[in-house]
């Protein structure tokens, strides 16, 4: 009995492995340049889940001594800074856009955002209640933007 289910595992396995091999003689060029998104150099949209519906995204507040800075352009993101002096956070790169993209799904913001909507998601975000100094530009893929420059 032994013989014959190791026979039958054998016999299986090699079913599987040459059922995996293709009788092409030729492999699928997969650096074809003509595969890929045609709008690619416009950014992002949330609406198709491959980005955050902006591409650029500039953020600066201050209270008491402090400040937070996130800094994010979807053609440049290698670029991406992100300071965080309340939580003492300094990253670039991906290590921000680690960061930067666990409050971007949070605070979700569009080009229907209103200026109060997006001071009071980003506000609550980092648990902020004022500011001294609140400054945002976005430019969102419907090349509509938002710019806030408030200061108390």
């Amino acid at each position: 009995m032994s013989f014959l289910r190791m026979v039958s595992i054998v016999g299986f396995s090699s079913v599987l492995i040459l059922g995996g091999c293709s009788s092409k003689k030729e492999a699928p060029n997969n650096d074809d340049p003509t595969i890929g998104y045609e709008d690619e150099d416009k950014g992002s949209s949330i609406n198709t889940g491959d980005g955050y519906g902006f591409t650029d995204f500039d953020l600066s507040i201050k209270k008491d001594g402090k400040k937070i800075e996130v800094d994010y352009e979807d053609v440049k993101p290698s670029d991406a800074e992100y300071i965080n002096e309340f939580q003492e956070v300094n990253k670039e790169g991906n290590d921000a856009i680690d960061s930067m993209h666990k409050m971007f799904m949070e605070v979700l913001l569009d080009s229907d955002t209103t200026k109060e909507e997006a001071i009071e998601r980003i506000l609550k975000w980092y648990g902020l209640d004022d500011y001294d100094e609140f400054e945002l530009d976005v430019k969102y893929t419907d090349n509509k933007s938002l710019d806030i420059e408030e200061k108390k």
